[in-house]
């Protein structure tokens, strides 16, 4: 997927599935590891009432600043390849206003498109998907319920988390 660029995380996708017992949560994670091949590392358990769980759902830290780095990096240089793109067509077609002022619009333009480029990159590090998961894991974990935390590193592993979660008829979340 093209847009992968944008992230520094090996993990982008996250799943949560949540259990009432123990037993269960062990029954469904060895079946993640046998079905999906994904490692210990990939895997996150959260037991009842743990304080600490964000850490868990978030366990790459130095992915995060990748992530940060790379989203404002790329998106602000297309924002400034659209900017003078657009500034161009609007300057072939004539319009009076930027004609009449050619540097002066052109720097507006360019700057508000960059700018956006960057508002983007923004919102690509804050990952409002992972809020999903990140506030059902909480109220899991408030209600004294056991959850699993998957972090599949490619589409074949997300594929196989979603199949086994399927099979086995546990509710579960999951971020784009």
């Amino acid at each position: 997927m093209a847009f992968q660029i944008l992230f520094g995380e090996k993990a982008s996708t996250k799943f949560a599935a949540f259990f009432d017992t123990e037993r269960e949560l062990d029954e469904v994670s060895a079946e993640l590891r046998r079905v999906s091949g994904l490692q210990n590392t990939q895997l996150w358990v959260v037991p009842p009432h743990d304080a600490g769980y964000e850490r868990k759902l978030e366990p790459e830290t130095q992915g995060v600043v990748r992530t940060a780095v790379r989203s404002h990096l790329v998106l602000g240089a297309i924002g400034l390849v659209a900017g003078v793109l657009i500034w161009g067509v609007l300057y072939l077609m004539g319009l009076p206003a930027i004609v009449s002022s050619p540097f002066y619009s052109a720097a507006a333009v360019i700057a508000f498109s960059t700018v956006a480029g960057l508002l983007l990159g923004g919102l690509v590090t804050a990952r409002p998907d992972h809020q999903i998961v990140i506030q059902a894991v909480g109220s899991a974990t408030a209600q004294g319920r056991w959850s699993l935390v998957a972090h599949p590193r490619n589409e074949e592993q997300c594929k196989a988390v979603e199949a086994v979660l399927q099979a086995a008829a546990v509710e579960n979340v999951r971020s784009i």
